[in-house]
């Protein structure tokens, strides 16, 4: 799998805010339920509190799996249950400050805790802005990062799309609560955050994430907590509110190259055609650009872009197609110099390098384990040669959330790429996953991948010839849970045996049965000891030898 290595990120000369010290907004992240009877009790007095201090401390509010019945847990089971975990929460109201400050019941702190965190001084700046699309379908979130002291690589910024007031006519559970603020809807990208680069004081980056929303019940209510934590410690460095409002920029000519898609995870024909992101972070119209790429130091393509192109404004541009010899380590650098004819007030942004492996060798069949999202319709996939046949294919699907394995035969010499394809852009999200691969080796996985994601790999041909057998043999049930049968008739006499092997090609189970005379003979295999999953049998009759796929359910 590629790793990306941002590069945007430079000293920029700014002596004057080099280890300045941030303003912190303390961070609540309260667990809750609506079901709760403790809960009724407690939330009246923290929303008093926060209301009380808009400027000294902000909120997210989870809801949990227990004790009883809450919509707004139903809403987003996994996001909800994922920070219930990260912080061990195993009781309901429980109350976190500032990640690792105070973890426990809500009767433990109060304003002075407040105060006494609030008193410490934060390593970094935060900005926010939320909009609605036209249709008010999509709220997108926009956070920028400037660091007012030196933060080591690793911290992660988590961006939470919260409803901040949610009344409802009558209870949804059992505690006679009706009013609910701040409620968690979903974390952008995902629970997981946006993991970022080592920055010094002086530098920024801005994170962009859009939410086709759902379960909302009034899009006017729509807005986003953002913070910076360190993953290791769980110290929250800084939380910050957003706002309809736009944020000023930093500089006026600032060009940012925000993405690189359609770059492999792995290479094996040395062809890419990388299409890039191009955003205008600057106070002036940003309508011209150089843009320029390289392969493992070569010569570089380079094309010219004009446009117009206001703050925060994006553009994609589709580069030039480039031939490469692939290494082991291929590097893949996208440059953007000469903004509107002139120097870039920010160049730390102009840069982005990527690290493509070289496509590793493998031996059918390859595995892909899929889990739907909410959007199954809008996905499908393939598997092509290096012809470009499409020799697999699959969806559009129907189930939302489904799993997904299946597995394929490869019997030629060649390289293959596999391609994931999302018709909505936004790739698997809300829990949706895909990882391809034989054994343990990846060729592309990801679930918010944009448009595709794709990697390839090399088949080394092992003369297995799949189901050459089909009239002399069958496998029966299938699946299996039991006992498993393998019937066959011998036209002659012949020399027979048969394996069983998991996904990556290790042997299970195995006999032969040594020379038989022609006539039809049943075997049958005990596969009791056998974990759930797909197998292979493999079938040897005399220089023949087939392999059928069985599924073993328990």
């Amino acid at each position: 799998m590629r790793k990306i290595i941002y590069t945007i990120i430079l000293a920029i000369g700014m002596s004057a805010f080099a280890n300045a010290q941030s303003q912190r907004l303390v961070l609540l992240e309260h667990f809750t339920q609506a079901s709760c009877g403790p809960c009724a009790t407690y939330n009246p007095s923290i929303h008093t509190l926060l209301t009380a201090n808009p400027d000294m401390i902000t909120s997210i509010m989870y809801h949990t799996s227990w004790p009883g019945y809450d919509p707004m847990y139903n809403h987003n089971t996994v996001e909800n249950g994922a920070r219930t975990g990260y912080y061990g929460v195993n009781s309901v109201p429980n109350s976190v400050l500032d990640g690792n400050v105070y973890n426990g019941h809500p009767n433990g702190w109060n304003i002075g805790t407040v105060n006494a965190r609030y008193a410490v001084t934060s390593p970094v700046e935060l900005s926010m802005y939320h909009e609605l699309s036209a249709d008010q379908s999509t709220l997108t979130v926009t956070m920028m990062i400037y660091a007012t002291e030196d933060i080591a690589a690793g911290m992660k910024a988590h961006m939470a799309v919260i409803e901040k007031h949610i009344h409802f006519n009558s209870p949804p559970g059992s505690n006679g609560e009706i009013d609910f603020y701040n409620v968690m809807k979903k974390m952008l990208p995902n629970q997981s955050g946006t993991i970022l680069p080592a920055m010094q004081a002086g530098e920024y980056m801005i994170l962009q994430y859009s939410w086709e929303h759902q379960n909302v019940y009034n899009v006017d209510e729509l807005a986003a907590v953002g913070f910076i934590q360190n993953n290791d410690t769980k110290e929250v460095y800084q939380a910050a509110n957003s706002s309809d409002v736009l944020f000023d920029p930093l500089f006026s000519t600032d060009a940012d190259v925000t993405r690189v898609d359609n770059v492999a995870q792995s290479y094996c024909n040395g062809m890419v055609q990388p299409i890039i992101t191009i955003r205008n972070n600057g106070s002036d119209q940003l309508t011209s650009l150089d843009v320029s790429y390289s392969i493992n130091g070569g010569t570089s393509n380079t094309m010219s872009w004009t446009g117009s192109l206001g703050f925060l404004e994006t553009d994609v541009v589709t580069l030039d197609e480039a031939s490469f010899s692939v290494e082991e380590m291929n590097e893949i650098e996208v440059v953007l110099s000469n903004p509107n004819g002139t120097d870039d007030d920010y160049a730390a942004n102009n840069i982005k390098l990527l690290e493509v492996p070289k496509a590793f060798e493998a031996t059918s069949p390859i595995t892909l384990i899929l889990k739907l999202d909410s959007h199954p319709e809008e996905t499908t996939w393939e598997f092509t040669n290096n012809n470009g046949d499409v020799l697999y294919e699959g969806g559009p699907y129907s189930t939302p959330n489904q799993n997904i394995v299946q597995q394929f035969q490869f019997d030629a010499t060649d390289c293959y790429t596999f391609t994931m394809y999302d018709a909505g852009g936004d790739g698997l999200t809300g829990g949706g996953s895909f990882a391809v691969g034989f054994g343990t080796s990846i060729i592309a996985q990801g679930n918010t991948f944009g448009e595709k994601a794709f990697g390839q790999f090399n088949i080394m041909y092992t003369g297995i010839t799949p189901n050459t057998l089909a009239n002399d043999y069958s496998i029966f049930p299938n699946p299996a849970s039991d006992n498993l049968n393998i019937k066959f008739n011998l036209v002659q006499q012949e020399t027979v045996s048969y394996k069983l092997t998991d996904p990556s090609g290790r042997i299970v189970k195995e006999n032969s049965l040594g020379v038989l005379s022609a006539g039809e003979r049943n075997e049958s295999l005990d596969v009791t000891d056998l974990s759930s999953g797909v197998y292979y049998v493999v079938v040897t009759i005399g220089s023949n030898q087939s392999t059928e796929k069985i599924v073993i359910t328990k």
